[in-house]
């Protein structure tokens, strides 16, 4: 509950809703760290004969799960996606989308400890996010997807995910990168990646909060050009 208020100060909440953000996450109570113990290998008894694996069962049309909201922000799940955005896209589920972070146990459990009650998250590196998308187990169901950076979008989109508009909430600074707003830093490959995703017609606008005015990210792009 500390840990989620305090993660909520850089998104310059008011007095209220940094309570609603203690109260919210303290009723889901405290929740224990677990790590898997590690396992022995045990060699497996010879088989006779291999069966050849069941072909994996791919969705149909209209059997995919609904992506609510799908939002690049390097800080993932905090203060305002925990509370005001799972609220107003109604989703239980969020899916932290990263190579990077789905190798790191620590960061991935931390996620999953903060999302807030009713909600459940899941950390998954890119491929492992399409083929959930193409399971018909999911049809349907209304999902949060969360991006450390717009190259992940391009290659779930690549691959076939139907993402319509992309919010872009926070994209620190770091060196070879220029601020765009006050929360966003883009280099030339996140560029390229915007510029991929524009070419096929997905929203692409920046709010750090849904009651922030709508900012489109390539109107800050061409900013860049003059």
């Amino acid at each position: 509950m500390l840990v989620e208020t305090f993660m909520c100060r850089d998104d310059d909440p008011s007095m209220n809703e940094l309570i609603t953000v203690a109260l919210e996450t303290g009723r889901g109570g405290v929740r224990s760290f677990k790590f898997k113990e590690a396992e022995v290998e045990v060699e497996p008894a010879p088989v006779a004969a291999s069966t050849p694996a069941p072909a994996p069962v791919k969705a149909g049309p209209g059997e995919h799960m609904v992506i609510a909201l799908a939002r690049v922000d390097d800080r993932l799940i905090h203060g305002q996606v925990a509370t005001r955005w799972t609220k107003e896209t109604q989703v239980k589920r969020i899916i932290v989308v990263s190579d990077d972070v789905a190798k790191d146990q620590v960061r991935s459990t931390l996620l999953k400890q903060v999302a807030p009650p009713g909600v459940t998250a899941h950390v998954v590196d890119v491929a492992k996010c399409i083929r959930v998308y193409n399971n018909p187990k999911y049809a349907g169901e209304r999902v949060m997807l969360l991006f450390t950076n717009p190259t992940d979008v391009k290659r779930i989109v690549e691959e076939g995910v139907d993402v319509k508009s992309v919010n872009i909430g926070g994209m620190a600074y770091h060196d070879g990168k220029t601020m765009v707003t006050n929360a966003v830093s883009i280099n030339q490959e996140d560029i390229d990646a915007f510029n991929y995703l524009n070419d096929k017609n997905i929203e692409l606008e920046v709010r750090k909060v849904s009651s922030d005015s709508k900012v489109y990210m390539m109107d800050l792009i061409n900013k860049l050009k003059k």
